[in-house]
């Protein structure tokens, strides 16, 4: 198996068409037939059904197609990790979820540097749910997940309020906070399971508890979170500052001031992990940091 075919596969998946997809990547139709019907026999699993439209992936196809964007993302980081490594430094491999606060993460990064400076941070952007597989595949060195891990070792280092971004001109703009009685009724669009999971399970739950009925919108938010919010006609999108920050620049952020149905205070939290078997100095660098992080008072973490 070529990594090449790899990506065949995943031009051809992405576009539903081979001949497009040949188009795309300047190859002959039949050329690129015959190295998905390669991959296909050392696989040895049909990987597309064709169609007269084209092409749609079988159930193989599918679960090939999940990883195979990680596998490129990592096959384009070897380039940095090799010249890191050639120069004498560590690159520790680090995943970044949904909402880290950028500033939390760049001072963080000036204590592991002023502590060692041959350490290198690098960030692979992923889901808790896909930062868990990517450890148990040695993929990543560190995880920063939203839900505490069941293996491995892990700390609680980052805490951060949960509120709700508003359209320009939302009559709940100028609250000093909302409860969720305030989104009875609303279109709300929140973070999928997978994402920040506490968001899509606890919310239902706590809204179904004090009788709220929200229309709910649940989306993996990306740089396209704005404008799935505004085809989705959204009334408000629950989300850390951070993350509003970043995917609602203009959208005020007004704090959730509401509690799970355990009576517990919504947050988000977020906790460092590594495998049990990883115990090296970088990762004690970079566990020490986030600690000392912790108690800094400019930090937005909260005991």
């Amino acid at each position: 198996m070529e990594f090449r075919q790899i990506e065949y596969f995943v031009r051809a998946a992405s576009t539903g068409s081979v001949s497009s997809a040949a188009a795309e990547l300047h190859m002959t139709q039949p050329a690129l037939s015959r190295q998905i019907a390669e991959l296909e026999r050392e696989i040895g699993n049909r990987l597309f059904v064709r169609t007269a439209k084209g092409v749609t992936m079988t159930e193989a196809g599918e679960a090939l197609y999940s990883h195979a964007h990680q596998l490129i993302g990592h096959m384009e980081k070897i380039p940095e990790i090799v010249r890191v490594a050639a120069s004498g430094n560590r690159v520790l491999r680090i995943g970044a979820p949904p909402g880290l606060p950028h500033d939390w993460f760049r001072r963080i990064s000036a204590r592991v540097r002023a502590a060692d400076q041959r350490v290198q941070l690098s960030l692979f952007e992923a889901s808790s749910d896909e930062q868990r597989r990517l450890l148990r595949n040695g993929a990543l060195d560190v995880g920063l997940l939203h839900a505490r891990p069941r293996e491995g070792h892990a700390k609680h280092v980052l805490t951060q309020p949960l509120g709700a971004v508003l359209p320009p001109g939302s009559p709940l703009a100028g609250r000093k906070s909302l409860s969720l009685a305030d989104l009875d009724t609303l279109t709300v669009m929140a973070h999928a399971v997978g994402e920040i999971k506490a968001q899509e399970v606890k919310l239902r739950a706590a809204a179904d508890a004090a009788g709220i009925r929200a229309r709910w919108v649940f989306r993996r938010f990306s740089h396209h979170a704005l404008l799935i919010a505004d085809l989705a006609s959204a009334d408000a999108a629950l989300t850390t500052q951070a993350s509003a920050a970043i995917n609602f620049p203009d959208w005020p952020w007004v704090p959730l001031d509401a509690l799970d149905e355990e009576g517990m205070e919504m947050l988000v939290r977020t906790w460092v992990t590594w495998p049990s078997a990883v115990q090296s100095g970088p990762v004690e660098v970079l566990v020490q940091a986030m600690m000392e992080e912790a108690e800094n008072p400019r930090s937005v973490h909260r005991p």
